[in-house]
């Protein structure tokens, strides 16, 4: 069943829209097993998945529950029992670092049938899940993106990047100190009971992660039956600290380079670490393996500091970065206040916001201790400038591009997102928000 915290009421606004248009939108009965089937097959079908088993099914009908799962269904399609739009959405903290998180609403599985396409689907059922989100006070809603075209429209931003690299391991030297303790290679199945404690401390570290689930597990460590084909390449290693810890964990693949067996290629599927010396140790030991020529490494930080931990910098290559995570403000005090900060100032930031959600003047006040406050602000700008603030002008959408700091002020700025509207204010709105590291989120959801 859907979990309690998770069944917002159903959007009116939206329901009435479609309904106009003779579509029925409507929250998924889970305990209708053929409706979850249908709904589930009609969502993936929209990325280009392969259609699911009978028994992939059962694995994803039995972790679906707590979502809040929203279609919409045509009477007159000929086959009125599958819906022709999806969306699936849930609440869940998000990482702010330092051990600080914030309640969002997560939205996933966004799909909409091409037979019915630009009749105003996608816009009900998104700006429903945002009015749903805030009416329940939840400051945040957030997701993940496959098309970076489609949801600035609906007041979402950019806030965390991915990098992907190539690695060119032949004779390449390790110089990074190694620190105490020992990388243990273990088998997957075995570090699977591990993982969950592990990740928990290691995302609790980074701005931009959330939880897994276990569905998410599973996959991920080839115990799922839509991943159960990989089990036998999955590889897998745990680095344990000088006092028998578990930190951090690798799991990878090897792959034969079809001419030459001195020339393999190692994929990185997940590096977890929850401490420094875990992160240096375990890529140590990826990149001290024989027979590898290559190693390829995706979804990884934009900043990952590999290239600063071996010989030769050039033999880690950059060869992809885009955007991951994107936010959307809901309560600006709620979410500027949850996150620390880089320095002491005061910023006047005057945003608009289409939906109405976020509108509004509100002065960030930051303490040297990274804390801060944030208020309405009432008055005219001029007496925020009288005052010593700073003031700039954005629209919600760079708001939650800039909220975990991932996203450059002064590129806003330039890009025509953000205006100041006292000399230097981008400069010092730049210096409040740094991060000590990029955000960074490790999965899809």
């Amino acid at each position: 069943m859907t979990h309690p915290e998770n069944a917002l009421p159903l959007d009116a606004p939206s329901r009435d829209g479609l309904a106009a248009q003779g579509l029925r939108y409507a929250r998924l009965d889970d305990t209708e097993t053929d409706a979850v089937d249908r709904w589930l097959q009609a969502a993936y079908r929209g990325f280009h998945f392969d259609a699911f088993t009978d028994e992939q099914l059962v694995q994803y009908r039995a972790g679906f529950g707590p979502t809040r799962s929203i279609g919409v269904w045509d009477p007159t399609a000929a086959e009125p029992e599958s819906p022709i739009a999806t969306v699936a959405s849930w609440r869940s903290p998000l990482s702010f670092g330092e051990g600080r998180s914030i309640e969002a609403w997560a939205i996933s599985l966004v799909s909409v049938a091409a037979t019915h396409r630009r009749r105003g689907i996608a816009r009900a059922m998104l700006e429903g899940e945002l009015r749903a989100a805030h009416a329940a006070g939840i400051p945040l809603a957030m997701l993940t993106v496959s098309e970076a075209t489609i949801y600035g429209r609906w007041g979402f931003g950019p806030a965390a990047y991915t990098a992907d690299y190539r690695i060119d391991a032949r004779g390449l030297r390790f110089t990074a100190p190694l620190p105490p303790g020992r990388v243990h290679r273990v088998s997957a199945a075995a570090l699977r009971e591990l993982a969950p404690e592990l990740m928990r401390r290691a995302h609790a570290r980074e701005a931009g992660e959330v939880p897994f689930d276990t569905q998410q597990f599973d996959r991920m460590f080839a115990l799922a039956a839509r991943t159960a084909s990989h089990a036998t390449k999955l590889r897998a290693a745990r680095f344990d600290d000088e006092h028998g810890e578990p930190q951090g964990f690798v799991l990878y693949s090897v792959a034969e380079h079809p001419d030459d067996f001195a020339q393999h290629t190692l994929t990185v599927e997940y590096l977890s670490a929850a401490t420094e010396a875990a992160h240096a140790a375990l890529w140590h030991y990826v990149l001290d393996q024989d027979l590898v020529a290559t190693v390829i490494a995706a979804q990884r930080p934009v900043d990952e500091p590999l290239p600063w931990m071996v010989a030769n910098p050039r033999a880690v290559q950059t060869v992809a970065r885009r955007e991951h995570l994107w936010l959307r403000v809901l309560d600006v005090p709620a979410a500027l206040g949850t996150r620390r900060y880089a320095a002491a100032d005061r910023v006047l930031l005057r945003v608009t916001d289409a939906l109405g959600f976020a509108s509004g003047e509100w002065m960030l006040a930051t303490s040297t201790d990274g804390t801060a406050t944030v208020t309405a602000h009432v008055g005219e700008p001029h007496d925020a400038v009288h005052h010593d603030a700073a003031v700039v002008d954005l629209g919600v959408e760079a708001l939650g591009a800039l909220l975990l700091g991932g996203t450059p002020v002064d590129a806003l700025r330039v890009a025509g997102r953000l205006a100041e509207r006292s000399p230097g204010s981008a400069e010092r709105l730049e210096r409040v928000l740094r991060p000590t590291r990029a955000p960074f989120l490790s999965t899809w959801f």
